[in-house]
């Protein structure tokens, strides 16, 4: 499938886009990208699918060899791209990441673009993709449990799969993991298939979206 720029940049600064779950998602990135970098001089990043860029442009405030790739050249990107044909060298950057970006593209394209996105990598691809599903959560705090978890929350969560049609008609997503179509055992086989290991991690608070750290 040809990859058409789906918004304006004018989107992605639209309070209704950077919501709550959203800036809980920058969180992650950031943090995520900032414990695979051990030399934020000399390891490269790419992140692939500018946004609002701002994960990116606070980690290149914090100092991070930053790079950025999109399609939409009005994003002012490093490189302007298709994800599935990247113009950079093998191992050209330690970490390559693709967050909210795989599910624009059909799923017959998924297993090519994670395969582009591996071949410039040198170590790590981190990825995050929406999980189509409703539930109930449970977030606990209280005094003391960093003491005694090493952790600053507890958090459960009930997921219960949830159908919803118009997602290939919709001109934005055209997949997204749910219990039915787009299994995450599914995901998961292709994402086993094809890197050394894969570690799966779900954002507190926001049920929406799964991260991947995949390691060549």
């Amino acid at each position: 499938m040809e990859f058409k720029t789906q918004k304006n940049r004018s989107h992605y600064f639209k309070p209704k886009y950077n919501n709550l779950d959203r800036f809980i998602s920058y969180f992650y990135q950031i943090d995520l990208i900032s414990k695979l970098v051990t030399d934020k001089a000399k390891d490269r990043v790419l992140e692939v699918g500018v946004g609002a860029g701002i994960g990116s442009n606070y980690l290149k405030m914090a100092g991070f060899s930053m790079f950025t790739c999109d399609f939409d050249k009005d994003l002012n990107p490093d490189y302007v791209a298709d994800i599935r044909s990247i113009p950079a060298e093998p191992d050209s950057f330690k970490v390559v990441t693709a967050f909210e970006v795989l599910e624009h593209l059909s799923f017959h394209d998924f297993e090519k673009a994670l395969l582009e996105m591996k071949r410039i990598s040198s170590k790590y691809v981190l990825i995050s993709l929406p999980y189509r599903s409703t539930g109930f959560e449970f977030v606990f705090r209280f005094p003391g449990i960093r003491t005694i978890f090493k952790k600053n929350l507890i958090s459960f969560l009930l997921r219960i799969p949830l159908k919803f049609g118009g997602i290939e008609s919709s001109g934005q997503h055209y997949w997204e993991i749910d219990g039915f179509k787009y299994k995450l055992g599914k995901v998961l086989k292709i994402l086993k298939n094809n890197f050394k290991s894969v570690k799966k991690i779900r954002p507190v608070l926001d049920g929406y979206r799964l991260f991947f750290v995949l390691e060549k």
